[in-house]
């Protein structure tokens, strides 16, 4: 088990960013995942002028996907003479936000209950120990969650593995991997 909530890695491209991304993309879609590329208000317009920046999202077909099924996302920059893809494994971004906000929430009525325990135990005879029961429930409410997450991760293992191994074979297919993208950097978080 590892401590990443949201795995990620990069690779280097050895090929310019105008050029990699329109080879890069085709060769995702002419894959057997299913590519997203998403578009940010207010960032252009949606015509086929090349661009040196993209983000694209690949996930599993939609009659294979699941709601454990993970999402590899792919934010595409230029870097040097050649272009850098960070990619990072996550849920389906409902399930991501549900997520975060099931830990903002505890973590904030966490705080609240340690304060109101702390000043209790400041005036004498207004201690309220049903505060540290109530921090301790969301702690432990907190753990579950990562637990959870840790789970839906093993269970997502294959599918994790089948994206990352469609970014390689389409890294390969334009044939710029850099002699560093066979070494993939994995880092939690």
């Amino acid at each position: 088990m590892s401590l990443a909530l949201r795995p990620s890695f990069d690779l280097d491209v050895a090929m310019p960013a105008r050029s990699a991304l329109p080879a890069l993309t085709a060769q995702l879609e002419a894959g057997a995942m299913s590519l997203r590329r998403t578009r940010v208000p207010g960032g252009g317009r949606a015509d086929e002028r090349a661009r040196e920046r993209d983000h694209l999202v690949l996930t599993v077909p939609e009659a294979q996907r699941h709601f454990w099924s993970p999402w590899l996302t792919i934010e595409v920059s230029p870097r040097g003479g050649g272009t850098h893809l960070f990619s990072r494994f996550s849920p389906h971004p409902s399930v991501w936000t549900a997520f975060s906000f099931g830990y903002l929430g505890l973590g904030s009525i966490t705080a609240v209950a340690l304060a109101i325990a702390g000043s209790g135990m400041l005036v004498r005879g207004a201690e309220q120990p049903w505060a540290l029961w109530v921090a301790g429930a969301c702690a432990l409410c907190m753990i579950a969650m990562w637990w959870i997450s840790q789970i839906g991760q093993r269970i997502a293992r294959a599918q994790m593995t089948t994206l990352a191994a469609e970014l390689d074979r389409a890294v390969a297919a334009i044939g710029a991997a850099a002699p560093a993208a066979a070494a993939r950097a994995v880092r939690a978080g």
